[in-house]
């Protein structure tokens, strides 16, 4: 059967298949841009009304043991605040934010590379051998270093220290400040090395402890390189030493928790959060240590302790 042509103004040719897929295309953009603008307008409204804002989660890793910050970015105020205008540091202001970095710097080195059970080394003179120059008494503390590396390099072991020399109160008597990794295998007694090794004077072993003591034993450091003959007294240490890994993110987020809440397998160390405020810039910030359960075997049974 005939088919009856195709009435004017239906599909009969390419021209006006083509003029009918512009027409839609054309249309769809139209929708898309529209659609955009109305995204953008709702934004800025939110915006305006300061629904959306965000804080910056500083984490740094160290295994077992995770220090978290968290701050409002310079461009965000306070959840219903108006942004502070911000304060000019003062050199005090300056002098203080570097000896707490600095400390936190060296707590983290700290945790990172030594254990509960490592020593803190106190290395002492004898009246009448006692060093009256920083230069001398670090040449000694370099010699002794020297020597405790060779023999662990001998045992085929890392030889890990951070070491800081200084003044005492009393008598203004030269002495140093070690943190050691204790040893005992493959020939190595890291005490009784110790022991063999510093012949200038006695010295003092204390074990270290996580609860607090890495923090006050690195704010210990910090204050002893800032008060030594104009500052230049610094910490040194070992060049093997591991830096924790630092992860910085931006969360949506109005505000963080309070207290915090840690991740599942971890624990919120207690005394640790601290809440306080800039006094720069007048934001808030939160500052916590997490711990990673441990699990232990006791009695046939697995539990998990910290």
């Amino acid at each position: 059967m005939r088919k009856a042509p195709l009435q004017r103004g239906g599909f009969s040719g390419d021209k006006h298949i083509k003029t009918y897929i512009h027409d839609i295309t054309r249309g769809r953009k139209n929708q898309v841009k529209s659609g955009i603008s109305a995204i953008f307008s709702i934004l800025i409204k939110i915006l305006k009304l300061g629904v959306i804002l965000i804080y910056r989660k500083t984490i740094y890793d160290m295994g077992v043991v995770r220090q978290i910050e968290k701050s409002r970015p310079g461009r965000y105020g306070a959840p219903g605040e108006k942004r502070e205008k911000k304060k000019k540091l003062t050199p005090e202001d300056v002098r203080r934010q570097n000896e707490r970095n600095r400390w936190k710097k060296i707590q983290r080195l700290i945790l990172m590379n030594f254990r509960e059970g490592d020593w803190h080394l106190i290395l002492k003179y004898r009246p009448g051998e006692r060093p009256e120059t920083y230069e001398e008494a670090k040449a000694h503390r370099k010699k002794f270093l020297d020597k405790m590396r060779a023999a662990y390099k001998k045992a085929g072991i890392p030889f890990k220290w951070i070491a800081v020399t200084e003044r005492g109160k009393k008598g203004k008597v030269l002495h140093h400040h070690l943190v050691l990794e204790d040893i005992r295998r493959d020939g190595i007694d890291t005490v009784k090395l110790v022991k063999k090794l510093w012949i200038h004077g006695s010295e003092f072993f204390s074990a270290l402890y996580e609860d607090g003591e890495y923090e006050k034993l690195a704010e210990y450091i910090v204050k002893a390189e800032t008060k030594e003959e104009g500052g230049w007294c610094t910490y040194s240490r070992s060049r093997n030493l591991k830096n924790p890994v630092k992860t910085v993110e931006d969360v949506p987020h109005r505000r963080w928790r309070d207290p915090p809440v840690a991740p599942k397998g971890w624990y919120v160390v207690k005394d640790s959060v601290y809440n306080g405020t800039n006094p720069v810039t007048g934001h808030p910030y939160q500052h916590y240590t997490i711990k990673k359960l441990i699990k232990t075997r006791r009695d046939g049974e697995e539990d998990e302790s910290g």
